[in-house]
């Protein structure tokens, strides 16, 4: 059995005030969590007698915002003050044989270790005494078989009694080796057994060492009640941890392109790390974000003022070559405006997107993250190939949808596959809103050559009352279909835009562009073609640029 003592609270007052103190067991059974952070609610059970009681709540194994705790249910209860406190805990009867059973456990394999030590350095003595054996009859026998010589040719010596002494010194000589190679075996077993001697004993340490003390403590809830009779019920109480919880959408885009149909599986990466396992409990993931921090502020006064404008200071610049520092005006710079186990529920509340976890969805405390998945969906497409002229002259498979689900696709990472191969992952997706259209990239298309050769390019000077500058430049843009299948073809360039009554921009483009300003970004232009295999479209574009004389001209983003 698990005692739990209060380190402030005596179990019973004199007074009458606190009859009796209660140690309730209690276990998590529902979550929400945010973006940052979660609400834990946790559920247990009382059986109190009438009177004024103090209920103990431990077993909570992470620090919590204090002022979130809330209490839910226990009829027939009147609830007083309640606190956060140091819980002291002894561990129980099974805990403790258990430490008892391991820390016999290492002794007997410490020992069994030392034995089979001492084992290992006898055979060695074996094999240095079975050495020592040899290096001495090896000794002998060039002795003797140099004296044997002359003995036979001064016929000292009978020839029975050489190959006698050659007998024996080979007897001698393989029972030595046999009596190292014995030994050899023996070291050899041993050493298997030392090893999974070892790891028993790696394994019992490491399970003792994570083994709490005789005496440990946690923080716990104290709850002050009063009871008119005796009662039994289920209470609940709700907290919020802040840094140890934390999801994000996840999705898995698969593109087919015969069927021009992408399927979409949604996923929930969730970590927590509140040191106990989510087993049993109803999940909730939630857009909501409590613990961003932003509050909302009106506009404070804001006062103009003028002053004469500082002189220019003076600008260090590094001459690497000439080994000197020079001192420069600093220039004027243009500037401009950047341009699983069962399906899960969705609910919106409000504005937020609420997602409950299949039931039986666990979640270890431990860190690290779990991936859930919540649903998948699929959708018709119009597959095109798309390409930005100069920027890298690759055409991009683009398919374009419409989420007619009721559901949003929420801002998160995503993982592209194209007719089962992997193309991209880790890249972010932005919020696709329930009967929003989309457009999601696909990699990019081997078979497309796309090109933009820059045909001419002059900067000068014009006019006869009036001078002026000029910059005129004329691309070819072309796209070839070398592979197997037909394309719908859109690609994209720009010209540049004015906002200067004086800067004067003209264009021209054969054939005209299918778009112009698209996506509202002004200058930037569309051509949409049908492209088939083995065939080849090419686009004339120029424009044209002046501007007063004597002026500099700056092309911003």
């Amino acid at each position: 059995m698990r005692y739990f003592l209060s380190v402030s609270l005596v179990s019973l007052v004199a007074s009458g005030a606190l009859a009796a103190e209660f140690t309730l067991d209690s276990a998590v059974s529902a979550v929400t969590v945010y973006p940052e952070g979660a609400t834990i609610t946790r559920s247990m059970e009382f059986d109190i007698p009438a009177g004024k009681h103090r209920l103990i709540i431990s077993d909570i194994p992470h620090q919590f915002a204090r002022e979130s705790l809330r209490i839910f249910g226990g009829e027939g209860l009147v609830f007083g003050a309640s606190r956060t406190e140091r819980i002291r805990v002894e561990p129980d009867d099974l805990q403790l044989e258990r430490r008892a059973e391991l820390e016999r456990e290492v002794e007997a394999l410490e020992a069994e270790i030392t034995a089979r030590q001492e084992e290992s350095a006898a055979a060695g003595l074996v094999i240095n005494a079975a050495n020592a054996r040899i290096k001495l009859l090896d000794s002998i026998g060039n002795q003797q078989a140099q004296g044997a010589a002359g003995a036979l040719e001064n016929q000292n010596i009978s020839m029975e009694t050489l190959t006698a002494l050659i007998a024996l010194v080979g007897r001698e000589t393989l029972s030595a080796l046999q009596d190292a190679q014995v030994a050899r075996v023996e070291i050899a077993a041993i050493n298997r057994d030392m090893q999974d001697l070892r790891e028993k004993l790696s394994k019992a340490n490491e399970e003792l060492a994570q083994m709490s003390e005789p005496s440990d403590w946690s923080y716990g809830i104290s709850l002050d009640v009063e009871a008119e009779a005796a009662t039994a019920g289920r209470l609940q109480i709700s907290y919020v941890v802040y840094e140890v919880a934390n999801w994000k959408p996840v999705y898995d885009f698969r593109l087919d392109t015969d069927a021009r149909r992408l399927e979409i599986d949604r996923k929930v990466g969730l970590r927590q790390a509140t040191g106990e396992d989510w087993d049993n409990a109803a999940i909730t993931v939630s857009t909501t974000n409590p613990f961003s921090w932003d509050t909302f502020s009106k506009p404070q006064a804001q006062r103009a003022s003028y002053e004469p404008p500082a002189p220019p200071q003076p600008q260090i610049r590094m001459e690497a070559e000439a080994g000197s520092i020079t001192f420069a005006a600093p220039q004027v710079m243009a500037l401009e405006e950047p341009a699983a186990m069962g399906s899960a529920g969705f609910v919106m509340q409000g504005i937020s997107a609420t997602y409950i976890l299949p039931e039986g969805t666990v979640v270890t405390g431990d860190g690290e993250p779990s991936l859930i998945t919540i649903n998948s969906a699929g959708f018709e497409v119009d597959i095109s190939a798309q390409a930005t002229m100069g920027r890298n002259e690759t055409a991009f498979m683009i398919a374009k949808f419409t989420n007619d689900s009721q559901e949003p696709y929420l801002p998160g990472e995503a993982s592209f596959f194209r007719d089962g191969a992997f193309v991209a992952g880790g890249d972010g997706v932005e919020l696709i809103a329930a009967g929003a259209s989309a457009e999601l990239g696909f990699g990019s298309i081997d078979g497309l050559l796309v090109e933009r050769r820059t045909v001419r390019r002059e900067d000068g000077e014009s006019g006869v009352l009036t001078t002026s500058s000029d910059r005129v430049v004329e691309y070819e843009l072309s796209v070839e279909n070398v592979s197997s299948r037909d394309w719908n073809v859109v690609i994209y360039d720009r010209v540049p835009y004015s906002e200067q009554e004086d800067l004067v921009i003209d264009w021209r483009a054969q054939p005209r562009p299918s778009e112009t300003d698209v996506d509202g970004q002004r200058g930037v232009m569309a051509w949409a073609f049908p492209l088939a295999s083995g065939e080849s479209r090419a686009v004339d574009f120029s424009y044209e640029l002046q501007w007063p004389a004597g002026n500099e001209l700056r092309m911003g983003r």
